[in-house]
């Protein structure tokens, strides 16, 4: 059975270390559209974030983003999927967050919102081409419903640490997984990139048997 669908991780799968796409793939990607194959990206990224990588691989068909949350295609203004959190559990989760001392990041409209814009907020905004908005206090107080909610760690030690202890605290009631190594990713309980795949495979028609994917993280896994 030929393949007819390639699904590609980014952070650790298609960039490089330095945030960047190499030749090899830009010209391995644009053979593989050639050909009639579909080529897209899930990625805990943030759609507005992974916009400039599509655009430079010529990607046309829709991006499964913030780890399932978000399904759009490039040049479209409205998205096929969106699921973000719902605001009462957004609350609850910075709130947590606060209370541990934790660092945590919220996403909403394509803006990224901190508390402070410290080197770990700039670091990441440069990372992800968005520019950390710094709220203090009304961060935890947000009146919106994120799409994602993620937290920066200092190690991988601490990054599995703080996913369990989420996962212990809140059950089932909220999606948690490590990704980049030192991040947490946290979204709506119903997404995953498992299932922003499924979506997007009913939508084209295609049968798992005939869909490749590639990834490297706890979110990559089904």
């Amino acid at each position: 059975m030929d393949i007819r669908m390639i699904v590609l991780d980014m952070d650790g799968t298609l960039l490089t270390t330095q945030n960047t796409l190499t030749e090899r793939t830009i010209r391995s990607v644009a053979a593989c559209i050639d050909r009639g194959i579909a080529v897209t990206v899930a990625t805990g990224r943030v759609f507005h974030s992974v916009l400039p990588f599509a655009k430079e691989l010529g990607l046309s068909d829709p991006l499964i983003t913030a780890n399932g949350a978000e399904i759009r295609a490039p040049g479209k203004e409205d998205a096929l999927f969106y699921r973000p959190i719902e605001k009462s559990l957004a609350r609850e989760v910075l709130a947590f967050f606060r209370e541990k001392g934790w660092y945590i990041q919220s996403y909403h409209d394509g803006r990224l919102f901190v508390d402070q814009a410290d080197d770990r907020a700039k670091a990441y905004g440069r990372l992800t081409f968005l520019e950390p908005e710094p709220l203090g206090e009304a961060l935890y107080t947000m009146d919106m419903e994120p799409v994602k909610l993620l937290s920066i760690t200092s190690s991988p030690e601490e990054a599995v640490s703080v996913r369990k202890a989420v996962q212990k605290h809140f059950g089932g009631a909220i999606y948690a997984a490590v990704s980049n190594k030192l991040f947490v990713d946290m979204a709506h309980p119903e997404v995953s990139k498992a299932g922003g795949l499924r979506f997007l495979m009913d939508l084209e028609g295609i049968r798992r048997k005939e869909t490749m994917v590639v990834g490297d993280s706890e979110n990559d896994i089904p």
